[in-house]
Protein backbone atom coordinates (compact mmCIF):
# COMPACT_ATOMS: atom_id res chain seq x y z
CA UNK A 1 0.00 0.00 0.00
CA UNK A 2 2.84 2.37 0.87
CA UNK A 3 6.17 2.59 -0.94
CA UNK A 4 7.92 5.06 1.38
CA UNK A 5 7.84 5.13 5.15
CA UNK A 6 7.45 8.35 7.17
CA UNK A 7 9.68 7.88 10.21
CA UNK A 8 8.91 11.06 12.18
CA UNK A 9 5.70 11.99 13.98
CA UNK A 10 3.09 13.80 11.92
CA UNK A 11 0.88 15.94 14.16
CA UNK A 12 1.23 19.59 13.16
CA UNK A 13 -0.07 21.87 10.47
CA UNK A 14 -3.27 23.76 9.99
CA UNK A 15 -2.28 27.13 8.53
CA UNK A 16 0.17 29.97 9.05
CA UNK A 17 0.75 31.41 12.54
CA UNK A 18 0.08 35.05 13.38
CA UNK A 19 3.10 36.79 14.87
CA UNK A 20 2.70 38.24 18.36
CA UNK A 21 4.80 40.29 20.78
CA UNK A 22 6.22 39.41 24.17
CA UNK A 23 4.08 42.19 25.65
CA UNK A 24 0.92 40.47 24.38
CA UNK A 25 2.05 37.20 25.95
CA UNK A 26 2.82 38.84 29.29
CA UNK A 27 -0.57 40.54 29.32
CA UNK A 28 -2.22 37.15 28.73
CA UNK A 29 -0.24 35.68 31.63
CA UNK A 30 -1.86 38.18 34.00
CA UNK A 31 -5.09 36.24 33.58
CA UNK A 32 -6.48 32.90 34.72
CA UNK A 33 -5.86 29.63 32.86
CA UNK A 34 -8.84 27.74 31.46
CA UNK A 35 -7.12 24.38 32.06
CA UNK A 36 -5.35 23.65 35.32
CA UNK A 37 -2.78 21.01 34.33
CA UNK A 38 0.45 22.09 32.69
CA UNK A 39 3.96 21.13 31.62
CA UNK A 40 7.30 22.90 31.88
CA UNK A 41 9.89 22.02 29.26
CA UNK A 42 13.55 22.96 29.78
CA UNK A 43 16.07 22.78 26.96
CA UNK A 44 19.77 22.37 27.73
CA UNK A 45 21.63 22.86 24.43
CA UNK A 46 24.94 21.35 25.48
CA UNK A 47 26.66 18.02 24.94
CA UNK A 48 30.18 16.94 25.81
CA UNK A 49 30.13 14.24 23.12
CA UNK A 50 28.46 14.55 19.74
CA UNK A 51 26.53 11.63 18.25
CA UNK A 52 27.57 11.01 14.66
CA UNK A 53 23.94 11.30 13.45
CA UNK A 54 23.41 14.72 15.11
CA UNK A 55 23.90 17.98 13.22
CA UNK A 56 23.53 20.34 16.17
CA UNK A 57 26.35 22.80 16.82
CA UNK A 58 28.07 22.30 20.16
CA UNK A 59 30.88 24.15 21.89
CA UNK A 60 33.22 23.35 24.77
CA UNK A 61 31.30 23.82 27.99
CA UNK A 62 33.71 25.36 30.51
CA UNK A 63 32.04 28.48 31.97
CA UNK A 64 29.00 28.31 29.69
CA UNK A 65 27.13 26.09 32.13
CA UNK A 66 27.45 28.67 34.92
CA UNK A 67 26.10 31.42 32.67
CA UNK A 68 23.29 29.24 31.38
CA UNK A 69 22.27 28.21 34.89
CA UNK A 70 21.89 31.86 35.88
CA UNK A 71 19.75 32.41 32.78
CA UNK A 72 17.47 29.45 33.60
CA UNK A 73 17.08 30.65 37.19
CA UNK A 74 16.06 34.11 35.99
CA UNK A 75 13.50 32.61 33.57
CA UNK A 76 12.04 30.36 36.29
CA UNK A 77 11.60 33.34 38.61
CA UNK A 78 10.19 35.54 35.83
CA UNK A 79 7.45 33.15 34.71
CA UNK A 80 6.69 31.91 38.21
CA UNK A 81 5.52 35.40 39.23
CA UNK A 82 2.67 35.54 36.70
CA UNK A 83 -0.84 34.91 38.07
CA UNK A 84 -1.45 32.44 35.21
CA UNK A 85 1.21 30.05 36.51
CA UNK A 86 0.39 30.52 40.17
CA UNK A 87 -2.86 28.67 39.38
CA UNK A 88 -1.29 26.01 37.20
CA UNK A 89 -0.91 22.48 38.46
CA UNK A 90 2.37 21.25 36.94
CA UNK A 91 2.01 17.55 36.08
CA UNK A 92 5.20 17.20 34.05
CA UNK A 93 8.64 18.80 34.14
CA UNK A 94 10.83 17.66 31.27
CA UNK A 95 14.50 18.48 30.68
CA UNK A 96 15.52 17.81 27.08
CA UNK A 97 18.49 18.68 24.96
CA UNK A 98 21.29 18.36 24.16
CA UNK A 99 22.19 16.54 27.32
CA UNK A 100 20.68 18.08 30.49
CA UNK A 101 22.99 16.04 32.71
CA UNK A 102 26.02 17.87 31.35
CA UNK A 103 24.95 20.28 34.08
CA UNK A 104 26.89 19.63 37.27
CA UNK A 105 25.42 19.05 40.71
CA UNK A 106 26.07 22.70 41.58
CA UNK A 107 23.87 23.70 38.63
CA UNK A 108 21.11 21.14 38.95
CA UNK A 109 20.38 21.62 42.65
CA UNK A 110 19.53 25.36 42.52
CA UNK A 111 17.59 24.95 39.26
CA UNK A 112 15.36 22.16 40.60
CA UNK A 113 14.91 23.90 43.96
CA UNK A 114 13.85 27.06 42.10
CA UNK A 115 11.27 25.08 40.11
CA UNK A 116 9.68 23.81 43.32
CA UNK A 117 9.79 27.28 44.88
CA UNK A 118 8.26 29.17 41.96
CA UNK A 119 5.70 26.70 40.57
CA UNK A 120 2.97 24.49 42.03
CA UNK A 121 4.39 21.04 41.35
CA UNK A 122 1.78 18.29 41.58
CA UNK A 123 2.44 15.36 43.95
CA UNK A 124 1.93 13.14 40.88
CA UNK A 125 4.25 15.19 38.65
CA UNK A 126 6.46 13.25 36.24
CA UNK A 127 9.87 14.93 36.61
CA UNK A 128 12.06 13.72 33.77
CA UNK A 129 15.61 14.31 32.54
CA UNK A 130 17.22 13.10 29.35
CA UNK A 131 20.76 11.85 29.80
CA UNK A 132 23.59 9.81 28.38
CA UNK A 133 25.12 6.95 30.32
CA UNK A 134 28.45 8.66 30.92
CA UNK A 135 26.88 11.90 32.18
CA UNK A 136 24.77 10.17 34.86
CA UNK A 137 27.11 8.97 37.60
CA UNK A 138 25.80 7.61 40.92
CA UNK A 139 26.49 10.83 42.83
CA UNK A 140 24.44 12.87 40.39
CA UNK A 141 21.75 10.19 40.23
CA UNK A 142 21.27 10.15 44.01
CA UNK A 143 21.12 13.96 44.18
CA UNK A 144 18.48 14.12 41.46
CA UNK A 145 16.49 11.34 43.13
CA UNK A 146 16.57 13.33 46.39
CA UNK A 147 15.42 16.47 44.55
CA UNK A 148 12.34 14.71 43.17
CA UNK A 149 13.42 13.57 39.71
CA UNK A 150 11.50 10.35 39.05
CA UNK A 151 12.24 9.55 35.41
CA UNK A 152 15.34 9.32 33.24
CA UNK A 153 15.36 8.93 29.47
CA UNK A 154 18.80 7.64 28.58
CA UNK A 155 20.27 7.73 25.09
CA UNK A 156 21.75 4.25 24.82
CA UNK A 157 21.00 3.93 21.05
CA UNK A 158 22.46 0.40 20.91
CA UNK A 159 24.56 -1.96 23.01
CA UNK A 160 26.42 -3.32 19.99
CA UNK A 161 30.11 -2.38 20.00
CA UNK A 162 29.98 -1.94 16.23
CA UNK A 163 26.90 0.27 16.43
CA UNK A 164 28.17 2.30 19.37
CA UNK A 165 31.40 3.06 17.53
CA UNK A 166 29.49 4.07 14.39
CA UNK A 167 27.14 6.34 16.37
CA UNK A 168 30.05 7.76 18.41
CA UNK A 169 28.78 6.66 21.82
CA UNK A 170 30.89 6.75 24.97
CA UNK A 171 31.54 3.31 26.58
CA UNK A 172 31.78 -0.07 24.93
CA UNK A 173 29.03 -2.67 25.30
CA UNK A 174 30.21 -4.11 28.62
CA UNK A 175 30.70 -0.71 30.22
CA UNK A 176 27.34 0.52 28.91
CA UNK A 177 25.60 -2.51 30.47
CA UNK A 178 27.47 -1.97 33.73
CA UNK A 179 26.50 1.71 33.98
CA UNK A 180 22.85 1.07 33.06
CA UNK A 181 22.70 -1.77 35.60
CA UNK A 182 24.04 0.56 38.30
CA UNK A 183 21.40 3.15 37.44
CA UNK A 184 18.64 0.53 37.53
CA UNK A 185 19.84 -0.88 40.87
CA UNK A 186 20.12 2.54 42.54
CA UNK A 187 16.96 4.19 41.16
CA UNK A 188 13.58 2.60 41.76
CA UNK A 189 11.60 5.09 39.67
CA UNK A 190 11.36 5.12 35.86
CA UNK A 191 14.39 4.25 33.74
CA UNK A 192 13.75 4.59 30.01
CA UNK A 193 16.09 4.30 27.04
CA UNK A 194 16.32 5.44 23.44
CA UNK A 195 17.25 2.80 20.88
CA UNK A 196 18.21 3.40 17.23
CA UNK A 197 17.87 0.53 14.77
CA UNK A 198 18.76 0.03 11.12
CA UNK A 199 22.12 1.72 11.23
CA UNK A 200 24.40 0.52 8.40
CA UNK A 201 25.09 -3.23 8.48
CA UNK A 202 23.11 -3.86 11.67
CA UNK A 203 22.11 -7.51 11.99
CA UNK A 204 18.91 -9.03 13.36
CA UNK A 205 21.04 -10.61 16.08
CA UNK A 206 22.23 -7.19 17.21
CA UNK A 207 18.74 -5.72 17.46
CA UNK A 208 17.53 -8.83 19.31
CA UNK A 209 20.42 -8.43 21.75
CA UNK A 210 19.32 -4.82 22.41
CA UNK A 211 15.80 -6.08 23.16
CA UNK A 212 17.11 -8.90 25.38
CA UNK A 213 19.12 -6.52 27.52
CA UNK A 214 16.17 -4.13 27.90
CA UNK A 215 14.08 -7.02 29.22
CA UNK A 216 16.86 -8.34 31.42
CA UNK A 217 17.46 -4.93 33.01
CA UNK A 218 13.70 -4.34 33.41
CA UNK A 219 13.85 -1.02 31.56
CA UNK A 220 10.49 0.77 31.90
CA UNK A 221 10.19 1.90 28.30
CA UNK A 222 12.16 2.10 25.10
CA UNK A 223 11.82 4.57 22.29
CA UNK A 224 12.93 2.93 19.07
CA UNK A 225 13.68 4.94 15.96
CA UNK A 226 14.95 3.92 12.57
CA UNK A 227 18.17 5.86 11.98
CA UNK A 228 17.56 9.25 10.37
CA UNK A 229 20.43 11.20 8.83
CA UNK A 230 20.50 14.86 9.84
CA UNK A 231 21.97 17.14 7.20
CA UNK A 232 25.45 18.24 8.16
CA UNK A 233 26.03 15.40 10.64
CA UNK A 234 29.25 13.39 10.57
CA UNK A 235 27.35 10.25 9.59
CA UNK A 236 25.63 11.95 6.66
CA UNK A 237 29.07 12.70 5.24
CA UNK A 238 30.47 9.23 5.86
CA UNK A 239 27.59 6.96 4.87
CA UNK A 240 25.39 7.16 1.81
CA UNK A 241 21.67 7.10 2.58
CA UNK A 242 21.39 4.61 -0.29
CA UNK A 243 22.20 1.86 2.21
CA UNK A 244 18.58 2.13 3.44
CA UNK A 245 16.33 -0.76 2.49
CA UNK A 246 12.63 -0.75 3.44
CA UNK A 247 12.44 -4.52 3.90
CA UNK A 248 15.46 -4.50 6.21
CA UNK A 249 13.95 -1.59 8.14
CA UNK A 250 10.77 -3.57 8.69
CA UNK A 251 12.60 -6.80 9.59
CA UNK A 252 14.69 -5.06 12.27
CA UNK A 253 11.71 -3.09 13.59
CA UNK A 254 9.60 -6.22 13.97
CA UNK A 255 12.43 -8.26 15.51
CA UNK A 256 12.99 -5.65 18.23
CA UNK A 257 9.32 -4.91 18.91
CA UNK A 258 8.11 -8.51 18.88
CA UNK A 259 10.91 -9.62 21.18
CA UNK A 260 9.62 -7.20 23.82
CA UNK A 261 5.93 -7.75 23.17
CA UNK A 262 6.17 -11.54 23.10
CA UNK A 263 7.56 -11.49 26.64
CA UNK A 264 4.12 -10.42 27.87
CA UNK A 265 5.63 -7.67 30.03
CA UNK A 266 5.61 -4.89 27.43
CA UNK A 267 3.03 -3.10 25.28
CA UNK A 268 3.05 -0.45 22.55
CA UNK A 269 2.63 2.97 24.15
CA UNK A 270 2.80 4.95 20.91
CA UNK A 271 4.26 4.41 17.45
CA UNK A 272 7.89 4.73 18.53
CA UNK A 273 7.72 3.66 22.17
CA UNK A 274 7.22 0.32 23.90
CA UNK A 275 6.73 0.32 27.66
CA UNK A 276 6.48 -2.13 30.51
CA UNK A 277 2.84 -2.64 31.42
CA UNK A 278 1.59 -0.32 34.17
CA UNK A 279 4.89 1.56 34.40
CA UNK A 280 6.01 4.49 32.24
CA UNK A 281 3.16 6.95 31.55
CA UNK A 282 5.23 9.39 29.42
CA UNK A 283 3.15 12.28 30.75
CA UNK A 284 5.14 14.91 28.88
CA UNK A 285 3.94 13.60 25.52
CA UNK A 286 0.48 12.53 26.66
CA UNK A 287 -0.28 15.96 28.18
CA UNK A 288 1.04 17.76 25.11
CA UNK A 289 -1.18 15.59 22.90
CA UNK A 290 -4.17 16.62 25.01
CA UNK A 291 -3.36 20.26 24.33
CA UNK A 292 -2.19 21.18 27.83
CA UNK A 293 0.05 24.23 28.22
CA UNK A 294 3.80 23.69 27.82
CA UNK A 295 5.95 26.50 29.19
CA UNK A 296 9.27 26.42 27.27
CA UNK A 297 12.38 27.60 29.09
CA UNK A 298 15.86 27.70 27.54
CA UNK A 299 17.54 28.21 24.18
CA UNK A 300 15.99 25.84 21.65
CA UNK A 301 12.87 25.31 23.78
CA UNK A 302 9.46 25.34 22.14
CA UNK A 303 5.99 25.22 23.66
CA UNK A 304 2.55 26.78 23.84
CA UNK A 305 0.58 28.77 26.40
CA UNK A 306 -3.09 29.21 25.59
CA UNK A 307 -3.25 30.59 22.04
CA UNK A 308 0.45 31.54 22.08
CA UNK A 309 3.23 29.41 20.60
CA UNK A 310 6.78 30.15 21.73
CA UNK A 311 10.25 29.26 20.54
CA UNK A 312 13.55 30.76 21.71
CA UNK A 313 16.57 30.53 19.43
CA UNK A 314 18.72 32.37 21.96
CA UNK A 315 18.44 35.18 24.51
CA UNK A 316 17.93 37.83 21.85
CA UNK A 317 15.79 35.90 19.35
CA UNK A 318 12.39 34.68 20.47
CA UNK A 319 9.53 33.78 18.18
CA UNK A 320 6.04 34.24 19.60
CA UNK A 321 2.94 33.63 17.53
CA UNK A 322 -0.77 33.05 17.93
CA UNK A 323 -2.63 30.01 16.71
CA UNK A 324 -6.30 29.77 15.89
CA UNK A 325 -8.71 27.48 17.69
CA UNK A 326 -8.89 25.31 14.56
CA UNK A 327 -5.10 24.97 14.44
CA UNK A 328 -5.04 23.84 18.05
CA UNK A 329 -7.90 21.41 17.45
CA UNK A 330 -6.10 19.98 14.42
CA UNK A 331 -3.01 19.31 16.52
CA UNK A 332 -5.04 17.46 19.15
CA UNK A 333 -6.92 15.53 16.48
CA UNK A 334 -3.73 14.35 14.79
CA UNK A 335 -2.26 13.40 18.17
CA UNK A 336 -4.96 10.74 18.50
CA UNK A 337 -3.23 8.80 15.74
CA UNK A 338 0.09 8.49 17.55
CA UNK A 339 -1.40 5.58 19.47
CA UNK A 340 -2.20 2.03 18.33
CA UNK A 341 -5.87 2.14 19.40
CA UNK A 342 -8.21 4.97 18.35
CA UNK A 343 -11.95 5.08 19.04
CA UNK A 344 -14.40 6.55 16.54
CA UNK A 345 -16.15 8.34 19.41
CA UNK A 346 -12.99 10.42 19.94
CA UNK A 347 -12.61 11.14 16.22
CA UNK A 348 -16.21 12.31 15.79
CA UNK A 349 -15.67 15.23 18.13
CA UNK A 350 -13.36 16.85 15.61
CA UNK A 351 -14.60 16.13 12.07
CA UNK A 352 -17.80 15.92 10.03
CA UNK A 353 -19.55 12.77 8.83
CA UNK A 354 -18.27 13.14 5.26
CA UNK A 355 -14.63 13.24 6.39
CA UNK A 356 -15.23 10.40 8.82
CA UNK A 357 -16.54 8.35 5.89
CA UNK A 358 -13.38 9.09 3.91
CA UNK A 359 -11.22 8.09 6.85
CA UNK A 360 -13.12 4.83 7.23
CA UNK A 361 -12.34 4.07 3.57
CA UNK A 362 -8.65 4.64 4.31
CA UNK A 363 -8.89 2.40 7.38
CA UNK A 364 -10.60 -0.29 5.31
CA UNK A 365 -7.70 -0.27 2.84
CA UNK A 366 -5.24 -0.45 5.73
CA UNK A 367 -7.13 -3.43 7.14
CA UNK A 368 -7.03 -5.16 3.75
CA UNK A 369 -3.24 -4.75 3.73
CA UNK A 370 -2.97 -6.23 7.22
CA UNK A 371 -2.09 -3.07 9.17
CA UNK A 372 -5.08 -2.92 11.52
CA UNK A 373 -8.42 -4.28 12.59
CA UNK A 374 -11.49 -2.08 12.20
CA UNK A 375 -14.61 -2.68 14.28
CA UNK A 376 -17.61 -0.65 15.39
CA UNK A 377 -15.59 0.96 18.18
CA UNK A 378 -12.55 2.09 16.21
CA UNK A 379 -9.19 0.98 14.82
CA UNK A 380 -6.62 -1.33 16.40
CA UNK A 381 -3.15 -1.34 14.83
CA UNK A 382 -1.03 -4.50 14.80
CA UNK A 383 2.77 -4.41 14.61
CA UNK A 384 2.68 -3.80 10.84
CA UNK A 385 0.37 -0.85 11.50
CA UNK A 386 2.72 0.51 14.15
CA UNK A 387 5.58 0.30 11.64
CA UNK A 388 3.51 2.30 9.13
CA UNK A 389 1.84 4.42 11.83
CA UNK A 390 3.37 7.78 10.96
CA UNK A 391 2.77 7.15 7.26
CA UNK A 392 -0.90 6.41 7.98
CA UNK A 393 -1.07 9.60 10.06
CA UNK A 394 0.19 11.60 7.10
CA UNK A 395 -2.61 10.20 4.94
CA UNK A 396 -5.14 10.98 7.66
CA UNK A 397 -3.85 14.56 7.74
CA UNK A 398 -4.39 14.97 4.00
CA UNK A 399 -8.01 13.84 4.31
CA UNK A 400 -8.98 15.64 7.51
CA UNK A 401 -7.19 18.97 7.10
CA UNK A 402 -10.09 20.56 5.21
CA UNK A 403 -12.32 20.31 8.29
CA UNK A 404 -9.93 22.60 10.19
CA UNK A 405 -9.40 25.33 7.59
Amino acid sequence: MFEERVKGHHTGGGGKPIMASEEELFEFLQGTPERKDGVIYFHVPFCDNICSFCSMNRSKLDGELDVYTKFLLSEIEKYGKFPYFKEKNIESVYFGGGTPTTLKERHLEPIINAIHKNFKISPTCEFSLESTLHNLNLKKLKLLDKLGVNRFSIGVQTFSDKGRKLLNRVFNKDDAIKRLSEIRENFDKFVCVDIIYNYPEQSVEEVLEDARLIKELKIDSSSFYSLMFHEGSVLSKQVSADYYDLNTDKELHHAFANSLLDSGDYEVLEHTKISRKNRDEYKYIRLSHKGEDILPIGFGAGGKIGEFSMFAMNKERKMISKTTENQRKFGKFMSLFQYPNVNFSDIKGYIGNETLGELKELFKKCEEHGYMKVDEEGIRLNIDGVFWGNTISKEISKIARKDFE
